[in-house]
């Protein structure tokens, strides 16, 4: 069959344009699929792995996702739907236009507002269905009833949980001839629940206040007396950013808590070994799922609509109640402190999540379309092949790698869009590098194996990596899913006499390119905690240390005049190191309102001073997703003399773009 998908937009790494790419996956395998976007260019992001089979057809590809190209409002968008301000008249004008000559045999709204819009829109010979993505009763009170009356013109709707599919507006369309079938979303199903113990807690979702990340925040603080090792992962868009940011300082979780402004994805459910949804309402199971099909335990609220349908007590996960912190945090002490509760349930998780899997969605979908009877609205077949003009299937063919790090420390390679693939080929960028490595492809030509010493030959900088064919010729890889969550042990490179460390990210064409780290001697920070008048800085070192004598912590001026202080002495025992930065050197050193210092330690040897970091770690650029609170005291009396006014000053530590410690040093007025 020809199959097109309505969405938004595929330009963006939104939920919608997620569910496209996914629910293509779960029909290429049988169906000839395109994807339409209302608005923006026919591109995908590059996150959102559409699958090459599927063409993608643009119907404003010059119209950004949040533009308006009219001033009129949409008359096919139910006035009050939420996505009713996102559509105008142009877009009614394409999609009748679009529709009414498709020649697809099943066309699939993802959205309320274009569910609305097919439902007034003629397509010759096509089944036309309408995926609903949050409950009906969340629409707003003044759109249901037209929703309902538009909807019973469709060929059938799909909720995505049984409550919603059990509300009374799903009896009238059921009366009125509509096929309605609950249909989870689709889901990129681990490859297996054997994976790396990461010590992560993820919360993921909209920073919205109904998302309740306040009480996951305050949960997983209550944990630490008994498990200080864990981290907290907070990753999504939203309003709230500056109140979770606040809180977290509030909270003194500074060290422990990462927030990422962006939406989550299947390695980050991954690379937990617990996932929290605090929310106190959902319109789906998509968090839990998501979560459960990364082989990650969940604890979840017992909210409607959402972890009850798929979580039973002690079956993948746990479930708590709404808005309760004791509950929540007893829970996530329970799987913190139990690795073999964790791995029981790692299991039941991917078990649970099997039937929202790719292949086993496009069944059900199968099933769907033949209960829509044919003859009524249309005919079936093939049809013709409707090709995607501005970004054919052929045109996105590129080859692709996801990896994951391996209980060694070693990285597998997998790779996609490509054939006859003889190596996999890590290059150093840059005028004047020339350091190359090269990995034999195996396991049919789609794996490699990359062992982290061979890289140690690469220099400190950045590295791009290829696929090489048997006439040696070179394609550029394209960043796909990589699972890091077992860097953090770095015992596997505890041999090599100097410290490296690679790491794997997408550049932002969407490349796959690897940041390297090689130094003599490497100070690794690991914790910052904070006294009235000091930071105290823990951390281990690595590489070739003098440590016969003294060890020194150095602060170095930026900005010019640039000076060296000595900062304070160093203990070190073990290869570990601990250092008191007292504020008052920073405030005698001063001669601007604002200023920068580089945190250095320096050994008895006499050599370069080497910059405190925090490198060996799964994070590219920590600078975007930690930040930690300024120490903020007045001047100590007499300081610079007893006739000069005393000042407020503010000293806060910050990671630089190579993951360097830095301080900050402002004068308030």
């Amino acid at each position: 069959m020809n199959i097109e998908i309505l969405v938004h937009t595929l330009a963006t790494d939104s939920i919608g344009a997620r569910a496209a790419a996914r629910l293509a996956q779960s029909f290429v395998a049988r169906h000839q699929v395109t994807v339409v976007t209302v608005r923006g260019a026919a591109e995908p992001h590059p996150a959102l792995r559409l699958p090459a089979e599927a063409d993608v057809l643009a119907l404003a590809p010059s119209v950004a996702a949040g533009d308006r190209d009219d001033d009129e409002t949409s008359q096919l968008v139910i006035a009050g739907d939420p996505e009713f301000r996102r559509y105008n008249r142009a877009d009614d004008e394409r999609l009748r236009t679009h529709l009414s000559a498709s020649g697809a045999d099943v066309v699939v709204a993802l959205s309320s507002a274009l569910g609305a819009a097919l439902a007034q829109c003629r397509v010759p010979h096509a089944r036309r269905i309408a995926r609903q993505p949050a409950p009906v009763e969340r629409l707003p009170e003044s759109v249901r009833a037209r929703w309902a009356e538009l909807y019973s013109e469709l060929d059938a709707v799909v909720p995505l949980t049984r409550a919603d599919a059990a509300a009374p507006e799903y009896g009238a369309l059921r009366a009125a001839g509509v096929e309605v079938r609950q249909i989870p979303e689709p889901m990129l199903l681990a490859e297996s629940p054997d994976k790396p113990t990461t010590g992560v807690v993820i919360s993921a979702g909209r920073l919205v206040s109904h998302r309740r990340v306040e009480v996951a925040l305050h949960a997983f603080a209550q944990t630490r007396a008994t498990q200080p090792g864990w981290q907290l992962r907070v990753v999504g868009t939203g309003p709230l950013r500056r109140e979770t940011r606040e809180l977290v300082t509030a909270l003194g979780l500074h060290d422990h808590v990462l927030l990422f402004d962006r939406e989550v994805g299947e390695e980050d459910y991954y690379d937990a070994d617990v996932a929290l949804v605090t929310a106190e309402r959902q319109d789906s199971a998509r968090p839990v799922v998501e979560a459960l099909a990364q082989a990650t335990p969940v604890i979840a609220t017992d909210a409607p609509f959402g972890a009850p349908e798929v979580l039973s007590e002690g079956r993948g996960g746990l479930l708590v109640p709404v808005g309760d912190v004791h509950a929540t945090a007893r829970a996530l002490e329970r799987y913190m402190a139990d690795g073999s509760l964790r791995s029981a349930h790692r299991a039941q998780a991917l078990r649970i999540a099997q039937s929202a899997g790719t292949e086993q969605v496009g069944d059900a979908y199968e099933e769907l379309f033949g209960a829509v009877k044919a003859g009524v609205r249309g005919r079936w077949g093939r049809g013709r092949r409707r090709t995607g003009g501005d970004a054919p299937a052929e045109a996105r063919t590129v080859p692709t790698a996801d990896c994951r790090v391996l209980p060694d420390g070693a990285w597998e390679i997998a790779l996609s869009g490509v054939s006859g693939a003889r190596s996999v080929r890590v290059k150093e960028a840059g005028k004047g590098r020339k350091g190359v490595v090269d990995f034999p492809v195996e396991g049919g030509g789609s794996r490699a194996r990359i062992d982290a010493r061979a890289l140690a030959v690469l220099g400190e900088g950045r590295a791009d990596v290829y696929v090489v064919d048997g006439r040696d010729k070179e394609r550029r890889l394209r960043y796909g899913r990589c699972t890091l969550g077992g860097a953090r042990d770095i015992g596997h490179l505890s041999d090599l006499n100097h410290f490296h460390w690679v790491l794997p990210y997408a550049t932002e064409g969407g490349y796959f390119r690897l940041r390297v780290w090689s130094r003599p001697s490497h100070a690794e920070l690991v914790t910052v905690d904070y006294s009235d008048t000091s930071l105290w800085l823990t951390g281990w070192l690595h590489g070739e240390w003098q440590l016969g004598g003294e060890l020194m912590l150095l602060l170095r001026r930026r900005q010019e005049p640039a000076r060296t202080l000595a900062a304070g002495r160093v203990r070190f025992e073990s290869g570990w190191f601990g250092a008191e930065l007292n504020m008052d050197e920073a405030m005698r050193a001063r001669l601007l309102m604002r200023e920068n210092w580089d945190v250095l330690l320096a050994d008895s040897g006499g050599g370069e001073p080497v910059r405190v970091a925090r490198i060996a770690d799964d994070q590219v650029v920590r600078r975007d997703v930690q930040r930690f609170p300024e120490l903020v005291r007045e001047e100590p009396a007499g300081l610079f003399g007893p006739d000069v006014d005393r000042a407020v000053v503010g000293l806060r530590p910050y990671f630089t773009a190579d993951n360097e410690l830095s301080l900050v040093v402002t004068e308030h007025p």
